[in-house]
């Protein structure tokens, strides 16, 4: 019936729209944000200063003790490529508790006892006692872990040498 182009489209222009003014409403949108965010800064930081000055300090200090334990792990080392990898132990100990120092002490008195008894019984050995051991335990923790990658390297680099120098002579 009538003829539109394709694709059709629907084109809106606005007949009371000011962009300039768009503009400059935002603009002091934006000043008066910030203004009042500076305003609030400076009624706190008139209350509490010195308790910021103090949380501030305990703050640092903990992040330069999260840098120097970062640096630390870092450092890699020859041994490393044969370090046999652990999950990480997180012990909680909550430390304003009296409770909890109470608890860690039986703890301490309970472990010394239990590594007394275990050193006693790993020492002690019956005259006739026959012991099997087992290849492959499977009680082991890490009987199914994988070989790590430099080792499988490391090991095939020393087996290549070796029959180079076999082939050699």
């Amino acid at each position: 019936m009538f003829e539109v182009e394709k694709p059709r489209q629907f084109r809106y222009v606005p007949r009371f729209y000011d962009p300039e003014k768009e503009k400059w409403e935002a603009l002091k949108k934006k000043y008066a944000i910030e203004q009042e965010k500076k305003d609030a800064t400076e009624h706190q930081s008139e209350e509490g200063a010195e308790d910021d000055a103090e949380l501030e300090y305990f703050q640092q200090r903990v992040r330069d003790i999260n840098r120097e334990n970062i640096a630390k792990s870092s450092q890699l080392t020859w041994r490393d490529l044969f370090r046999k990898r652990e999950m990480p132990k997180f012990h909680y100990q909550p430390r304003f508790s009296s409770e909890a120092l109470a608890q860690t002490e039986v703890q301490a008195d309970a472990e010394n006892d239990a590594d007394a008894q275990d050193l006693a019984t790993k020492y002690w050995q019956a005259k006739r006692q026959i012991k099997i051991r087992r290849r492959f335990d499977i009680s082991d923790s890490e009987y199914m872990k994988p070989i790590s990658g430099t080792k499988i390297v490391l090991y095939g680099f020393i087996a290549f040498i070796l029959i180079l120098v076999i082939i050699a002579f």
